[in-house]
């Protein structure tokens, strides 16, 4: 290791070669003798290629910025994973790094979004009674049969009166008395036609009504399916926004892990077992 020590002499910073003698020894094929070549023969092939699977020799160049950055000498035995450099300033700051890292991350991992409620469909809407208008066209009808029945009457009467007015030395009290029934029917005609009307009028009123209440009906289904279509469009965007944050959460949990794995690989480490030369 005197080389190491004149390499660190030069300055602050610098690169090292360390050489990692292995417990297995390769031999050399040219160098077998024939007592040799026999003696090797005998050994199973499969125990020849697992030895010389294994390196004798390894070389690793670390980087060190002042010479107690170098945690090792000649002649130390090492093991698999032992660091064999390390810059304790930048440690420091990898370590705060590090930490400030696993924080994040564990930020990162408890925060869970909450994912939308699916909208509840709105209240269905009662559906409207049947109709009819049995009683109000009833109604008309019987108002109709008044009039013609009244009006028949009315016919009879006068075609009476004048009949009467024909003969001779009638008594003038039957003509007025008669006259005075014909008057009679005529005001209950205007009355039956005035109650034909009413009746016509109640008729036309239920229609409008019932009208009326199937455009408030239809009015409220289309404010319904309105009501969905806005549920349902609110529902799809923050559905969208929810798996948005789960994407941009893994991203990030994705760029934290990368970067704490290049902090943990920033110490170099013994590749494996053995001695220095």
């Amino acid at each position: 290791m005197e080389w190491v020590g004149q390499l660190l002499g030069w300055g602050t910073a610098g690169l090292v070669t360390v050489a990692v003698a292995g417990n297995t020894i390769i031999p050399n094929n040219s160098q077998l003798s024939s007592t040799n070549y026999n003696t090797v023969a005998k050994v199973p092939t499969e125990q020849l290629q697992e030895e010389t699977q294994q390196p004798r020799r390894l070389t690793v160049t670390v980087k060190i910025a002042e010479p107690q950055d170098l945690k090792i000498s000649e002649g130390s035995e090492i093991k698999a994973g032992q660091i064999i450099a390390s810059r304790d300033r930048e440690k420091q700051r990898l370590e705060a790094q590090q930490t400030q890292l696993n924080l994040s991350l564990q930020k990162l991992q408890s925060y869970q979004p909450l994912p939308p409620t699916p909208p509840n469909l709105p209240p269905a809407i009662k559906a409207l009674p049947p109709n009819s208008y049995l009683e109000q066209e009833a109604m008309v009808e019987k108002e109709k049969t008044a009039i013609a029945s009244i009006e028949s009457q009315i016919e009879v009467k006068q075609q009476e009166i004048n009949y009467l007015q024909e003969l001779e030395n009638l008594d003038p009290i039957i003509l007025d008395h008669e006259q005075a029934k014909l008057k009679q029917l005529k005001l209950k005609h205007t009355e039956a036609i005035r109650d034909y009307q009413l009746a016509i009028g109640k008729l036309q009123t239920a229609k409008d009504s019932r009208a009326y209440q199937e455009y408030q009906a239809s009015l409220a289904a289309a404010q319904r399916v309105e009501r969905m279509n806005l549920s349902r469009s609110s529902y799809e965007r923050q559905l969208a926004e929810y798996q948005q944050q789960l994407a941009g959460r893994e991203f990030q949990e994705a760029q934290v892990k990368g970067k704490l794995n290049e902090v943990e690989n920033a110490q170099p480490k013994a590749p494996r077992s053995g001695s220095l030369h």
